[in-house]
């Protein structure tokens, strides 16, 4: 089979923001991105509030050798938006310097919080947990398995 599953995150208003962040502290690189008013004009029946024009209606980003979708709208609007404790992305290399590196870069940013500092762990000899500035939960992981 020739297919891939990606991580999409609903980011309620914050994309744009969300996109420089990945862009400025983990290198990701954008593969495609749409705003609301792009959209208007690709669809005039698309219908905004004014002041989202640069909301996400979508985007594609190329984060490592993994892609990552990011828009605003929640994905079951049967339900108030929310981020929670049940998700997170998890950014794992063999290579201690490199994981040491996205650490470092990430926690420069002041509305990074630090949830588990970097160290070696019984399952890692370098590992950490962060919330980025959009309640994003990632996973830093030196890993020693060959996946």
């Amino acid at each position: 089979m020739n297919f891939e599953v990606i991580p999409f995150l609903s980011l309620n208003g914050q994309g744009a923001a969300a996109i420089e962040f990945y862009k400025k502290y983990l290198g990701a690189t954008v593969l495609f991105k749409k705003n609301y008013k792009e959209m208007k004009e690709m669809n005039p029946n698309f219908i905004y509030e004014e002041g989202q024009e640069e909301y996400i209606t979508h985007s594609v980003l190329q984060i490592g050798t993994n892609k990552l979708m990011l828009a605003e709208e929640s994905m079951d609007s049967t339900m108030p938006w929310q981020l929670g404790n049940s998700s997170s992305l998890c950014i794992q290399s063999q290579d201690k310097i490199v994981i040491k590196n996205l650490y470092d870069s990430l926690i420069q940013h002041e509305r990074v919080t630090i949830l588990v500092p970097y160290e070696a762990n019984i399952f890692s000899p370098g590992y950490a947990i962060v919330r980025d500035p959009f309640g994003v939960i990632i996973q830093l992981c030196v890993t020693v398995h060959e996946f």
